[in-house]
């Protein structure tokens, strides 16, 4: 064989193993972490207490740079840090989610002591779930479902996505998908989604079901990036009374065309 065959040879196989090792290396992966704890408010054997639970996913190393932006924007968005990672950000928010209970709770509940009517006005809980979809080709959302009780007499639950380029990493805002203008031109179409939903006819009607009484449509922070869709997202009491939940409505882009950045639209593909 000669030295320049050889030479064609060894630049083949050298290709070939670079491309398997790429389709390998920055596979965008998530693992689960944990942060848990729980705390009395007294030294009594019944004494109300604080539960925390953090089940969140995280990028893992072999991620590469998408699983660390990732990452750190979700520290960022769900617990206002920068420069930690994810479980010593969760590590930090158990212990002083924790530490506020007791420092603010205690003296109230001294007062309280003796009338045990109050105590579960004193029973705090605070918990994270976490799950990661791929929305579209280029796209994942990051899902975060936050159940809250600080004495209420029902829990807070709530949704809150994050949307990011599954192929860069970055996070996708608002500014990215709509242009100027669109939070006050979406109302109408997602009115118009809330009434089909409920087959109403009249904002009047939808106030009977319990929807809009105390405030007028807009359109919500929270949503989902789909191929096709965007799912706009209401937490429970944001436009309607606590009993009916979450409200979700979807538009297609064909419906939002006139609002959709056709660069963001480009993206997806």
């Amino acid at each position: 064989m000669s030295n320049r065959l050889y030479f064609t040879f060894l630049v083949m196989f050298v290709a070939i193993l670079t491309g398997c090792r790429d389709d390998n290396e920055s596979k965008l992966t998530f693992e689960m972490l944990e942060a848990e704890k729980s705390v009395k408010l007294s030294n009594e054997q019944l004494s109300p207490q604080c539960s925390v639970s953090l089940k969140m996913a995280c990028a893992t190393k072999e991620s590469g740079e998408v699983g660390q932006k990732i990452n750190a924007e979700v520290v960022y968005r769900l617990f206002n840090q920068e420069g930690v990672g994810l479980q010593g950000a969760m590590d930090q928010y158990v212990e002083e989610y924790c530490s506020s209970y007791r420092a603010h709770m205690l003296p109230l509940y001294n007062e309280d002591r003796a009338d045990t009517t109050k105590r579960s006005w004193y029973e705090f809980h605070y918990i994270i779930n976490t799950t990661t979809e791929e929305t579209s080709r280029n796209t994942l959302v990051y899902l975060a479902t936050v159940d809250y009780s600080e004495g209420h007499a029902h829990s807070i639950h709530q949704l809150q996505p994050i949307n990011f380029y599954s192929t860069t990493g970055d996070y996708i805002k608002t500014s990215d998908i709509f242009v100027d203008g669109y939070e006050t031109q979406l109302v109408p179409i997602l009115l118009k989604a809330l009434m089909e939903r409920e087959e109403v006819g009249s904002i009047e009607a939808l106030k009977e079901k319990g929807y809009l009484q105390t405030v007028d449509m807009y359109v919500p922070q929270n949503y989902i990036v789909g191929d096709n869709t965007i799912t706009f997202i209401f937490n429970p009491s944001e436009i309607a009374s606590l009993e009916l939940g979450t409200i979700q409505l979807v538009l297609t882009y064909a419906q939002m065309k006139r609002f959709i950045k056709p660069k963001f639209l480009k993206s997806l593909q």
